[in-house]
C-alpha cells in the first residue's frame, strides 16, 4: 500500500473550522446543528490511487471508536462531511473516508473499474486503524462502516466480504448489483426513454402513448408521488448515470463509448435505445466481480426512501433485504423503509413537495447500531416509518436543525 500524506493539528475538524465542500453541500437538506469545535489531527493524502482523509479528535474527545465513511456516487472524500463526519466527530469518533480512487469521470477509463473499491476500503481501514493506534496508543474498541448510494453498496459489500474488519454498518439507499436482479442498467434506460414521451417533449405523442410511458416508469420502480422530481433527476442523474455506468457494465455497446454530449439532455434517444434485455450475457460478465451476495457477517442497518428517483426502493432496498434473508443472515439485518424519502436530500431545498429528508433516519440508525452491537439492545423492527419521531423518539439528532446555519460557514472551501 503506497501512502503519501500531510498531517496537521487543527482547532476544529468539523466543517465549521475547515469549510464546506460543494460535494458535501449538494447532499443535505439541513446542515447538522453542531456549534462546538472538535480539535484534533487531520491527515490528508493518497492511499494507493485514492484521495483520502483521516480525522482524529483530541484524546480527551475520542470515544474509542473508528467510523469509515463510504462516499456516494463518484464524489470526493469530503462528500460525507455534512451527512456523517461532522456528527461522528462531535460524538467522539475517529473518522476516515476516501474517493474510492474513482472520482469524477475516472470510470470512463476502461482500465479502471468498480472492482477497485474493495481493496481501496481494505487499505483505508488498515491505514486509519494504524493512525488511530499511533495517536491514542490504543486500538479502536469498535470499527463501523457507513455510506450511501454507491457508498451504501460498498458498506454492504464490505460486510459481505470483509466483515472481520468491522463490528457493523449502516447504509442508506445502497445500489444493488446482481446479474439475476433488476439493477441500474435495467431501469435507467426505461427512465431515459420514457420520460420524454410521458412529458410529450416532441409534441406529437398521443395520450395513449404518454400513458403507456408513465406506466413503464412506474413498473421500473418510480413512485407516482415523486413525479414532481422526475425532471430534475432526468437532467441531473438519469442520463449521465446511464452513460457513466453503462460503459463499466457493457463497454462494447457503441453509444456508451461516445464522449458526453449535453444534447442527450434533450434528445437522449441514442442512450435510451440500450437493449439491456438482449445484452444480459455482457451485463452478467461485468457484474459478477462486484455482485452482492447478501451474506453479511456483521450487523447491518439499511435505510432507504420509498420515493427514491434513482435507486428505486423495490429493486434495491427491498430486493437486498430479501437477498440477505435468502443468504441466512436476516437475523443481523434490519431494513427501514422511509415514507416519502427520495435519493438526494439536497434537492428538497429546491422543491420539497410532500417528501421528507432521510438524513435524520440515517443518523438515528447509527445510534441504533451502537446500542445493538455494544449493549445488546435490539434495533427497531424492519418496516415502513412515517416520521423520525416514530423511528427514534428518544435520540438527540443533529440533522434536525436549521438549514440557515450552512450559509454562515459555506464558501470557506479550504480544501479546494
Amino acid at each position: 500500500m503506497d501512502v503519501t500524506h500531510n498531517t496537521k493539528e487543527v482547532l476544529d475538524l468539523t466543517t465549521r473550522g475547515c469549510g464546506v465542500h460543494a460535494d458535501a453541500d449538494a447532499l443535505v437538506y439541513r446542515t447538522p446543528s453542531i456549534h462546538t469545535a472538535v480539535p484534533g489531527t487531520l491527515w490528508q493524502g493518497k492511499i494507493g490511487r485514492a484521495n483520502a482523509l483521516v480525522r482524529l479528535p483530541s484524546e480527551q474527545h475520542w470515544n474509542g471508536k473508528l467510523l469509515i465513511g463510504a462516499t456516494p456516487a463518484t464524489r470526493n472524500e469530503y462528500s460525507l462531511d455534512l451527512l456523517l463526519s461532522d456528527i461522528a466527530l462531535y460524538r467522539g469518533y475517529a473518522y476516515a473516508a476516501c474517493d474510492k480512487a474513482t472520482p469524477g469521470l475516472t470510470l470512463r477509463d476502461l482500465s479502471r473499474t468498480m472492482e477497485e473499491w474493495e481493496q481501496v476500503h481494505v487499505d483505508l481501514v488498515d491505514f486509519a486503524t494504524r493512525l488511530t493506534k499511533e495517536k491514542y496508543q490504543s486500538s479502536p474498541t469498535q470499527t463501523y462502516i457507513s455510506g450511501l448510494s454507491n457508498g451504501g453498496f460498498v458498506t454492504r459489500f464490505m460486510l459481505e466480504r470483509h466483515h472481520d474488519l468491522f463490528d457493523g454498518g449502516v447504509e442508506w439507499e445502497g445500489v444493488l448489483w446482481r446479474a439475476d436482479h433488476r439493477h441500474l442498467l435495467t431501469t435507467l434506460p426505461i427512465y431515459v426513454a420514457n420520460y420524454p414521451i410521458y412529458r410529450n417533449w416532441r409534441g406529437d405523442w398521443t395520450q395513449w402513448e404518454r400513458s403507456a410511458a408513465y406506466e413503464k416508469l412506474l413498473d421500473a420502480g418510480l413512485h407516482p408521488a415523486s413525479e414532481f422530481q422526475w425532471h430534475r433527476y432526468f437532467l441531473t442523474y438519469w442520463v449521465v448515470s446511464l452513460w457513466l455506468y453503462g460503459i463499466q457494465m457493457d463497454p462494447d455497446w457503441e453509444p456508451f463509448q461516445r464522449p458526453w454530449s449535453n444534447e442527450w439532455l434533450s434528445h437522449p434517444e441514442s442512450l435510451a435505445d440500450y437493449p439491456w434485455q438482449e445484452r444480459l450475457d455482457q451485463l452478467t460478465a461485468h457484474i459478477a466481480p462486484i455482485q452482492n451476495s447478501g451474506k453479511i457477517g456483521k450487523p447491518l442497518l439499511s435505510v432507504a426512501g420509498n420515493e427514491d428517483c434513482l435507486i428505486p426502493y423495490r429493486y434495491h432496498a427491498e430486493a437486498y433485504a430479501q437477498l440477505v434473508k435468502n443468504a441466512g443472515a436476516g437475523s443481523i439485518h434490519r431494513s427501514y423503509e422511509i415514507a416519502n424519502g427520495n435519493h438526494v436530500d439536497g434537492l428538497l431545498r429546491i422543491e420539497k413537495g410532500g417528501q421528507q429528508p432521510v438524513q435524520p433516519f440515517y443518523e438515528a440508525a447509527l445510534q441504533h447500531l451502537e446500542k445493538w452491537v455494544e449493549n445488546g439492545i435490539d434495533p427497531p423492527q424492519s418496516q415502513c416509518y412515517q416520521s423520525i419521531h416514530e423511528f427514534a423518539p428518544d435520540f438527540q439528532l443533529f440533522s434536525i436543525g436549521n438549514r440557515d446555519v450552512l450559509d454562515s460557514v459555506q464558501k470557506k472551501l479550504f480544501y479546494l
